[in-house]
């Protein structure tokens, strides 16, 4: 072993402190999950709300039919109806964003969960840390559960690539923000081809 290699050697403590922030890592990201649970508390109240207005709705509805020959009472209702479908239509809106938010953050952190708890895991073991083929199988069982576009692509820049985590952070930054905006004309573009 060389100089270099054993001033890179930890020490029991050393292994012992890594654990520990490993695990405090672990819990730190359990922690994130539940709390991510406020958000499936605002989808449900959301959901609560636009039922609510579609009852608002379905009675404004009913005066309608009956009050139709009077024109200022059924100009007055058309305009309820508006106003309570435009604020429906808000609600679902960050309903839906809301779930979408939640469902990413939870896999990425369930994802990264399972990494630390792995790597905890190596770490505590002598045999497995020396081990450069117990090391790639872990490495691969990572990738492996990468399910979103975002997390294969920063560890392919970050294994593959050897891109510096802050670098590969801030492409990844660019993309997604580049594929939002892109989402976002082509929602309005759907929208304008279906009127």
């Amino acid at each position: 072993m060389t100089v270099k290699e054993q001033s890179l050697a930890l020490g029991a403590e050393e292994v012992q402190q890594t654990i520990l922030m490993l695990n405090l890592s672990i819990a730190q990201i359990d922690l994130s999950i539940s709390e991510g649970d406020h958000s499936v508390n605002a989808l449900i109240d959301s959901f609560t709300y636009m039922s609510e207005q579609l009852e608002q709705i379905r009675s404004q509805s009913k005066s309608i039919l009956s009050l139709s020959s009077d024109t200022q009472v059924f100009e007055m209702h058309n305009e309820m109806l508006d106003a309570h479908t435009s604020e429906l239509s808000g609600k679902m809106q960050q309903a839906v964003i809301a779930f979408q938010f939640y469902d990413k953050l939870s896999q990425r952190l369930d994802h990264v969960s399972h990494g630390l708890s792995g790597l905890a895991d190596i770490v505590s073991h002598e045999m497995r840390v020396k081990d450069k083929a117990h090391w790639e199988t872990f490495k691969q069982a990572i990738r492996k559960g990468t399910t979103m576009r975002e997390e294969e692509e920063l560890f392919e820049l970050v294994f593959d690539q050897k891109v510096p985590t802050e670098e590969a952070i801030e492409i990844i930054r660019s993309r997604m923000l580049d594929r939002m905006q892109q989402d976002s004309e082509k929602h309005d573009e759907d929208e304008i081809e279906l009127f």
